[in-house]
């Protein structure tokens, strides 16, 4: 039993489902089979027996009018010729006649009319036989013997066509029945025998159509669910997974989407803030060196400036206000800056209170111009906080043009000693380092 039960944990949802559709099916097969069986025991037999019987009916008839003319033949020859071989063959046929009479009787017996009819045959037959008797037990020397006798065989060959015919009659009756119910069950038999075959070919074709739905429905759905999981596993979440029946199959990938729509937001915005500063929402550190270092590139051939902002006297700020109101210093001095900035601008925090803006595409006028917009735009309003106080804030901007194939590094470095210089020019000012030369 083992063996069959790890037989079974090895099959699939597809296995158990068809396993499961056999067994609701195969009460009505077998059911089918048994009753066809029962049927073909207790009513095709049964019939067929009876066909039998009037067909032995049929022949013991048609045998017995036979009979009724070798009688004649018998009876006539040994009244010309007094032969008693002719008598001994009438003593054959008549007791065959009688054996076809005791047998026609019981094969008739559950039918009146033609028990009445037989009755009437048998009652004729035993006057011709009596009649037949009487003129074979008298000897016969010539011709002349014969003549008392020839009245009774003249009315013995009358009465035997009659006869005959009387069993003709009954013969034809009997045929012609035989005939038209071997013909109905006939009929019968093969509809039922076609309707049995069409109910076991309609079972079997509606098993595999049940097969065929339980596939569509739940297996592939399934399969669809899983590929899903496996695609969704593997980092793959664009297509989502269509499932539209069973109902119940729709409503878990329904859910199953809306989860990886879920994740993929969570992983994008987790992803957004990777690359944005915490406190400003500024692009971070991270994501300028990034930048800096695909702009260095010596494939890329394009000038570029970069602008590092520093806060002029911030720790100044810090000790005096406190660190809190350092913070909100650096949201609104990122926020003036980010709105300065001409759109579409990478700008970074770097670092505590410095800043760095890229400019692709940029010379030396176009470089000073952005930095001067940026510095204005924070020194022209002082910074208010919550509790009414106003702080005026400045910055210092120092600028360095880069080259194509310029490392990075050295670029920042650059623009670190322009910073110096504004800051040792008084501050609040933009300043070029003259060390680097244009792209």
């Amino acid at each position: 039993m083992d063996w069959a039960r790890r037989i079974l944990y090895r099959q699939s949802l597809r296995g158990w489902m068809a396993l499961a559709l056999v067994l609701a099916v195969l009460p009505l097969l077998t059911s089918a089979v048994v009753g066809y069986a029962v049927y073909h025991r207790t009513i095709v037999s049964p019939f067929r027996d009876v066909l039998t019987v009037q067909h032995a009916t049929l022949v013991s008839l048609e045998r017995i009018h036979d009979d009724y003319w070798q009688v004649a033949e018998a009876v006539n020859g040994y009244l010309l010729s007094g032969d008693t071989e002719r008598a001994v063959r009438y003593a054959a046929v008549a007791a065959e006649v009688e054996a076809q009479f005791e047998r026609l009787s019981e094969a008739v017996a559950a039918d009146p009319a033609l028990v009445a009819l037989i009755g009437v045959a048998r009652a004729e037959w035993s006057a011709l036989a009596r009649d037949a008797e009487t003129v074979l037990a008298r000897p016969r020397e010539g011709l002349a013997g014969a003549v008392p006798d020839i009245d009774r065989v003249a009315a013995l060959e009358r009465e035997l066509p009659v006869a005959a015919q009387r069993l003709e009659q009954i013969v034809e009756r009997l045929r012609s029945e035989s005939e038209a119910h071997h013909a109905a069950a006939l009929v019968a038999l093969r509809r039922l025998e076609i309707g049995a075959a069409a109910a076991l070919i309609l079972s079997v074709l509606m098993m595999g159509l049940g097969a065929w739905v339980v596939n569509r429905a739940i297996v592939l759905g399934t399969d669809r669910l899983v590929e899903g999981a496996r695609r969704v596993a593997s980092g793959q979440r664009e297509e989502p997974v269509a499932v539209t029946v069973p109902p119940e199959l729709a409503a878990v990938a329904n859910a199953f989407n809306d989860m990886t729509r879920t994740i993929v937001e969570q992983e994008a915005r987790l992803r957004e803030f990777g690359r944005r500063d915490a406190l400003t929402s500024l692009l971070n550190r991270r994501e300028f060196d990034h930048a800096l270092e695909q702009r260095a590139a010596p494939w890329t051939g394009e000038p570029y400036a970069l602008l590092l902002i520093d806060i002029d006297r911030f720790k100044r700020i810090n000790d005096t206000h406190g660190h809190a109101v350092g913070d909100a210093v650096l949201r609104a001095v990122a926020l003036r800056l980010a709105a300065s900035a001409r759109q579409g601008l990478p700008l970074f925090r770097y670092g505590g209170e410095e800043f760095a803006l890229l400019l692709d595409r940029a010379g030396a006028a176009e470089a000073l111009s952005e930095a001067e917009d940026l510095r204005r735009a924070v020194a022209e309003e002082p910074v208010g906080l919550e509790d009414g106080t106003r702080i005026a804030v400045t910055i210092s901007v120092g600028i360095a043009l880069g080259a194509r194939g310029q490392a990075g590094a050295e670029l920042f470095a650059a623009a670190d000693r322009a910073l110096y210089a504004a800051k040792d020019a008084g501050r609040n000012c933009s300043r070029m380092d003259p060390s680097v030369v244009q792209a």
